[in-house]
């Protein structure tokens, strides 16, 4: 569930059934879960890779729509080949499902420009709830519910290299991260303006970041999704300390960071086409039109 301004109990920051969202699902890997969305292939789930760190192959990914709660099992799990948990590159994962997903969960285009800093988009997930001046609810043990809000991309991850790591082993991949930053209208709490100068003060009351939970889950551009929820971030500089409470909670003056699925879109659509047995070789070979029958429901 998203860290929001306001309290998640509050209409407008939950992504209720039938308001767009039911493609956005919470992914269970053991006893730990996560999120994920449905594409548009309507059989796929894009997640995180570290959801399955430690974990057999497998999920069962639950969906909820207005005809209530379906948990499907995946029949395969995939795990993006170049995935490194050390350095949080490439943490991406498609799950398909053993059956078809409800007809009335949304299908998820892929955002396939490379102009995402700077745009506005939605972030929605199953993660552990809280506010931005208060962080993560210690004591949250209710079932997860689905909380959206807004950020903006302000940066991709590698200008922030150093400052996640001292040492100077944590190496991002450049171009393939974009981060936001949880801001509440103060510069002091403005982390990105004040580690690299990017400033901005943020959306207002309809600002959030991700929590626990969230990982897997889609940022979306319009209806598409621009990235996939993957790691939060607690940055300090000397004279730089943008958190507000000293604690890593997804509270304001923390960074969250998304996996770019722009720069993945061959490996998603060559996955995705590899499922099919006899999907088609060539463009002309794409069947546009089948003959329905007038028999029964289709």
């Amino acid at each position: 569930m998203v860290t929001t301004v306001s309290s998640y109990t509050e209409v407008r920051n939950r992504a209720l059934m039938g308001d767009g969202y039911d493609g956005v699902v919470k992914v269970v890997v053991g006893n730990m879960y996560g999120s994920g969305v449905l594409l548009f292939d309507g059989k796929a789930v894009l997640t995180a890779a570290h959801l399955f760190a430690g974990a057999s192959a497998s999920a069962n990914v639950v969906f909820e729509t207005l005809n209530g709660l379906q948990t499907i099992a995946s029949s395969r799990v995939v795990i993006n080949p170049d995935y490194d948990s050390t350095n949080n590159n490439s943490d991406l994962a498609l799950v398909w499902l053993s059956q078809d997903a409800p007809v009335a969960a949304e299908r998820f285009g892929i955002y396939r420009a490379s102009n995402e800093v700077g745009q506005t988009f939605t972030m929605v997930g199953y993660g552990t709830p809280g506010s931005g001046s208060t962080g993560t609810l210690s004591n949250f043990h209710e079932t997860p519910v689905r909380v959206k809000a807004n950020n903006q991309f302000d940066s991709d991850v590698a200008p922030l290299g150093k400052f996640f790591s001292e040492s100077g082993q944590w190496e991002a991949n450049n171009g393939k991260q974009l981060v936001a930053d949880f801001d509440n209208g103060l510069s002091q709490n403005d982390a990105l303006g004040a580690l690299i100068g990017s400033m901005g003060l943020g959306l207002g009351s309809s600002e959030g970041l991700i929590s626990k939970g969230d990982s897997g889950g889609p940022a979306l551009i319009g209806n598409l999704v621009a990235g996939i929820a993957s790691y939060t971030g607690r940055l300090s500089a000397p004279g730089a300390v943008p958190d507000i409470d000293g604690s890593s909670d997804s509270s304001f003056g923390e960074v969250a960071v998304w996996q770019r699925v722009s720069v993945y879109q061959q490996w998603i659509d060559q996955s995705l086409r590899k499922h099919y047995e006899s999907a088609p070789a060539t463009q002309d070979a794409v069947q546009k039109m089948v003959n329905e029958g007038n028999s029964g429901t289709t």
